[in-house]
């Protein structure tokens, strides 16, 4: 699903750090993978990494597998509060 961002969060040591992946289409008719990650204390991301792929069902197979290794490394989504 094209537009698609997923937002992961993790606190330690008092330091809350941030990851953002979002799956979105390219001009050449691609589909391109973008990763940005950093502490969220400072306005600057620490890094960005983007990968493109030739399909989208190649790419949201690669933001899954994304979203399971990092919430394995104890990346969540934040809570929302109602």
């Amino acid at each position: 699903m094209f537009g698609r961002v997923t937002i992961l969060y993790r606190t330690l040591n008092e330091r809350e750090r941030y990851y953002t992946i979002q799956l979105l289409p390219n001009l050449f008719g691609e589909s391109m993978v973008i990763r940005t990650y950093g502490s969220t204390k400072k306005v600057k991301p620490t890094g960005e990494i983007r990968e493109i792929y030739s399909n989208q069902a190649d790419a949201q197979h690669s933001v899954e597998v994304l979203i399971a290794s990092k919430c394995r490394r104890g990346y969540c989504p934040k809570p929302t509060q109602q």
